[in-house]
């Protein structure tokens, strides 16, 4: 998928330069008016808190809004909820809940993504355990769907309000012409989420007409019900399965797509990296020319999808594994593992679909 970026010429006296510098667009005024100017495209700016506060209000204003959400929500969801879940009522109990909600917290202050990639990511991360209890232990949607939007909300409301990602006025230049052409095209977006989609409910088809319904019935104790997805046509399930595509199209495509060594280069063409020297290139260089990624070593935009996908992947499985087997009863380690590894298998088939997809 190509992207289609204007020409840049650079400027002679400033092709040292440390920042990129360009001449003007060359628009006709049909164009210009369909454009929007630089001052339409609003650059995040950081968080005007002190940086000692942010962390404890996101910290604070999160577990208010879970603790206010589930009480609020008690007679709704609470009766469902509590007849699957382990008895936790122990002081250390508790404060183990609590810890791994500060832990994830802190987890995702310090890795510098927006309110927008942090919702996405705590869907994907928090979908396999709601999809089991609705599933296979019969919870309601009217039980199962408060539960993970107060889970959503208590991320994106304290991120949003209390930290802004920072951008400089080169980078948006830098990704303004790329992603005006495909990150804002909509219906290249909805083509993505579809196919996010289809590789979730895929997976999940395949394993239940394979592995896992024995592996269900051997592994977790008090299964109120076998539905399967293989119970449904498959086009139900990619529709069912839409929220993750969606959530994987925000996460891993749209900063790929930005992110592109191409467009760096069509900037500034004395920035552009030498041809592949074996004599001087780093092992990283050399594995990347090796495998196929180009002469400069592997592309901004293969780093970026790598260190996402490798991030999504994780959070899946271990917020899958500690939720799944720390709070419903009868479940077996062995148990909680299988169910995780086969979300955070899916987020992995994504990840590299979506590197092909992304290609140039």
């Amino acid at each position: 998928m190509a992207s289609h970026v204007p020409f840049l010429a650079v400027r002679p006296d400033d092709q040292f330069s440390s920042e990129v510098k360009t001449r003007d667009f060359a628009t006709d005024p049909a164009s210009a008016a369909m454009e929007p100017t630089e001052a339409q495209l609003p650059v995040p700016s950081p968080s005007r808190l002190p940086s000692l506060l942010r962390l404890p209000l996101v910290v604070v204003s999160s577990l208010a809004i879970s603790a206010f959400a589930y009480s609020a929500l008690a007679d709704l969801t609470g009766l469902e909820l509590a007849a699957v879940s382990r008895d936790l009522t122990d002081d250390w109990q508790v404060a183990a809940v609590v810890a791994w909600k500060v832990v994830s917290l802190l987890i995702a202050f310090f890795s510098g993504y927006n309110w927008l990639d942090l919702t996405a990511l705590t869907l994907l991360s928090n979908l396999p355990f709601y999809y089991l209890l609705n599933a296979f232990y019969t919870a309601h949607d009217y039980a199962v769907l408060p539960a993970l939007a107060t889970d959503l909300l208590s991320v994106a409301l304290p991120f949003a309000l209390f930290t802004q990602a920072s951008a400089s006025p080169t980078d948006a230049k830098l990704t303004k012409a790329a992603s005006r052409e495909i990150v804002r095209d909509w219906q290249v977006l909805s083509l993505v989420t579809v196919f996010g989609a289809a590789i979730y409910a895929v997976t999940l088809y395949t394993s239940a007409y394979t592995w896992l319904p024995v592996y269900m019935v051997t592994h977790f104790d008090n299964l109120r019900a076998l539905h399967q997805p293989r119970d449904e046509n498959l086009p139900l399930q990619v529709l069912l399965a839409a929220p993750a595509g969606l959530a994987t199209t925000r996460f891993l495509f749209v900063p790929a797509v930005a992110a592109s060594n191409r467009l760096l280069r069509a900037f500034d063409a004395v920035a552009a990296p030498p041809k592949f020297d074996s004599e001087t290139a780093t092992l990283g260089q050399t594995l990347a020319y090796n495998l196929g990624f180009g002469a400069d070593g592997f592309s901004a935009r293969t780093r970026v999808l790598a260190k996402r996908t490798v991030i999504l992947v994780l959070s899946s499985f271990v917020n899958t594994l500690v939720r799944v087997f720390g709070t419903i009863e009868g479940t077996e380690y062995v148990g909680a593992l299988g169910w995780s590894a086969l979300w955070a298998g899916a987020g992995l088939l994504t990840g590299l679909a979506y590197g092909w997809v992304a290609e140039e």
